[in-house]
C-alpha cells in the first residue's frame, strides 16, 4: 500500500500541473474570448450581492439615511448584475465596454455607501465593522477607477494574470512531483524501512 501511495502522489501532482499549465496557456492565447465569462461571473456576483444587501436591510437595524442608501445600493447592484448577465449573453461585444462603465459607476456608489456605513459604525463605537466598511469602500473605489480608465484592457489584463497564475502553479506542482521522485529514488532504503516498520506493527497488532 505504501508503494502505491508513493507512486500515485507524484502522478496526481503532475496531472494537476499539466492541467493548470494547459488552462493557463488557453487563457493567455484566447484572453479576449473569456471576457464574456468574466462579465457573466461579475454580473452573477453583483446580482447575488444586491439580493443579499436587500435581505440584510430587512434584518438589521439602520439609521434612516443608512437604510435608504443601503436599499438603493442593493437594488442598483442587483439591476446592474442582471444587466451585465444579459449583455454578456445576448449583446454584441462592443456593448460590453458600456456595460463595464455602468458597472464601474455602480461600484463608485457602493463605495460611497460603504464609507457612509463606516461613519455610522464609528459613531456607535463598533470599530471592527467600521474598519471592514472602510476596507470595502477603498477596494471597491480602486476597482471602479481601474475599470473607468481602460475597461476592456483591464479585463484582458485580469485574464492574463489568471493565466500566468495557472501556469506558475502548474509548474510548481510538476516541479514538486519531480523533486519528490528524485528524493525517493536517491534514498529508497528509507521507504523500505518505513514499510517494514508498518508491516511489523500490523503483525504485532494481530497478535
Amino acid at each position: 500500500m505504501k508503494a502505491q501511495i508513493t507512486i500515485k502522489g507524484p502522478v496526481k501532482m503532475i496531472l494537476v500541473g499539466i492541467v493548470g499549465i494547459a488552462v493557463g496557456v488557453l487563457l493567455m492565447n484566447h484572453a479576449g474570448s473569456f471576457l464574456k465569462i468574466i462579465m457573466i461571473a461579475a454580473g452573477l456576483g453583483a446580482l447575488v450581492d444586491g439580493v443579499m444587501t436587500l435581505i440584510s436591510v430587512s434584518k438589521n437595524k439602520y439609521t434612516d439615511t443608512t437604510k435608504t442608501l443601503t436599499t438603493i445600493k442593493g437594488v442598483e447592484t442587483a439591476v446592474i448584475g442582471l444587466a451585465a448577465l444579459l449583455v454578456a449573453i445576448f449583446a454584441a461585444e462592443e456593448a460590453m465596454t458600456v456595460m463595464v462603465w455602468i458597472f464601474a459607476a455602480g461600484l463608485v456608489f457602493s463605495a460611497v455607501v460603504a464609507f457612509e456605513n463606516a461613519f455610522v459604525a464609528g459613531k456607535y463605537n463598533t470599530q471592527e465593522k467600521r474598519n471592514s466598511f472602510i476596507i470595502e469602500g477603498v477596494i471597491t473605489l480602486l476597482i471602479a477607477i481601474i475599470l473607468f480608465f481602460k475597461p476592456v484592457d483591464t479585463l484582458i489584463t485580469i485574464v492574463k494574470i489568471l493565466a500566468i497564475a495557472f501556469i506558475v502553479i502548474g509548474a510548481l506542482f510538476i516541479a514538486g512531483a519531480i523533486l519528490y521522485i528524485v528524493r525517493k529514488s536517491r534514498n529508497p532504503e528509507a521507504e523500505v524501512g518505513e514499510a517494514e516498520v508498518v508491516e511489523e506493527k500490523s503483525e504485532n497488532g494481530k497478535d
